[in-house]
């Protein structure tokens, strides 16, 4: 993965021109080029249409003045009218790296319907960056959230392209399969403590191997492991280590396997207080291109 084009949706909300800024730093860190993408809601502009009917070309002004603030940010700037998620995963598709903020200028949409970047994790096959936080310069302390499953290096790859020398940690969230069983079939709690630490040494050599693979340096991933469920875990651990980005791994799944992988995405959306960084796994990311 390198970064060579980086496209960057904006609404003018808060969050979006946050996410404006951390893409033009990004962009001058890697020299990359930039477009800046705003959505017109096609249904939204034809009910202005009917509820403000002078000056006549009042819609076409507005879209007029997105474009101008737009270009005053950078060089390459489009403003196009669709469906909002469609017009972004199109525009992002033969992008390295989409920028989106957290929230949009609708709060109680985002609550019914879920975020626009919420939306586009089962439409964009490229990686996706969730900006939550005013960027305050590089990245310094990045936490890659693996599953340990065949792949899982391209999560801590990604994580060092967007945060190069930073303290880099490596999270896998475990565990023991039927514990609850165990100890009602009379398995000792110290016998359920060792299968804990045995998960956990296990996923420590593991984190290692990706490293290495990854970089070729076995060390550069500190290894961090948290027992419990999968999202609680993830932001448990990101409110831990302090981490300024959070890097998760996208993967092809069944329809029934998404409704799970969703609602853990979802949750760590939500919950986190930094970054997000979604990498598609790259068998899915090969078939998209």
């Amino acid at each position: 993965m390198a970064l060579t084009r980086i496209v960057c949706a904006t609404d003018f909300s808060a969050d979006a021109t946050r996410a404006v800024r951390r893409a033009a730093m990004l962009a001058r860190q890697h020299g990359a080029g930039l477009r800046l993408l705003h959505v017109v809601s096609r249904p939204r502009l034809d009910a202005l249409r009917q509820w403000v009917r002078r000056p006549v070309d009042l819609p076409e002004r507005l879209v007029e003045a997105a474009r101008a603030e737009m270009q005053q940010t950078a060089g390459e700037a489009r403003v196009v009218i669709g469906d909002v998620v469609a017009s972004i995963a199109k525009a992002a598709a033969g992008a390295d790296l989409l920028v989106l903020g957290a929230r949009g200028m609708n709060p109680l949409k985002d609550l019914i319907l879920g975020t626009t970047a919420e939306r586009l994790i089962g439409s964009c096959h490229g990686p996706i960056l969730v900006v939550r936080t005013p960027p305050q310069g590089a990245y310094r302390r990045v936490l890659a959230a693996v599953d340990l499953q065949p792949g899982s290096e391209a999560a801590l790859g990604a994580a060092l392209l967007l945060a190069g020398d930073a303290t880099a940690r490596a999270l896998h969230v475990y565990d023991v399969p039927f514990e609850g069983m165990l100890q009602r079939a009379g398995v000792s709690r110290d016998e359920v403590k060792q299968h804990r630490l045995r998960a956990h040494r296990a996923a420590t050599h593991e984190i290692a191997a990706l490293s290495r693979k990854a970089c070729g340096d076995a060390h550069r991933f500190v290894a961090v492991t948290q027992h419990g469920p999968a999202a609680a875990g993830i932001v448990h651990a990101q409110q831990k280590t302090g981490a300024d980005l959070l890097v998760l791994l996208k993967r092809a799944r069944s329809p029934a396997e998404k409704l799970v992988l969703g609602s853990v995405t979802r949750h760590v959306l939500a919950d986190v207080r930094c970054d997000v960084l979604l990498v598609p796994e790259a068998k899915r990311r090969a078939r998209a291109s």
